[in-house]
């Protein structure tokens, strides 16, 4: 009787020991597991971060390149439009009376009234003097 007696006391005694040796090892375990799950976490925090920055950079090119988008098509606008106000500056222009052209007419019809006189005065002469 003693003897199961001791066996039993030597079994719980036993049974301590590996109940005390499981737990700081399984108390080991989960504070690695702890601090790997710490380090997952700070690096899903740090993607997160990431992927932020990420998509406000994409946001402000996209941005960018609308406002250059109509920007150029404003211009390629404006110029399509040119040709109609170059063709009206142009009929202006032509249209525009030229005090030089008509000086020139001026002297052209002045010269001609000068001939028919000459020629006028150079007929009278001549039927007098066949006179």
């Amino acid at each position: 009787m003693y003897a199961s007696i001791t066996i039993v006391v030597l079994s719980l005694v036993y049974l301590g020991v590996v109940a005390v040796k499981t737990s700081k090892e399984t108390k080991s375990s989960l504070n690695d597991f702890s601090a790997t799950a710490a380090r997952l976490q700070e690096k899903v925090d740090r993607i997160n971060e990431e992927t932020n920055n990420l998509t406000n950079t994409t946001n402000q090119i996209s941005e960018n390149i609308q406002t250059k988008k109509e920007t150029i098509q404003g211009v390629i606008g404006e110029a399509k439009e040119t040709p109609e106000p170059f063709k009206n500056l142009f009929t202006s222009i032509k249209n525009t009376p030229n005090p030089q052209k008509e000086t020139t007419d001026e002297r052209i019809t002045e010269f001609g009234d000068r001939l028919i006189d000459l020629w006028g005065r150079y007929r009278v002469k001549r039927k007098s003097k066949a006179e």
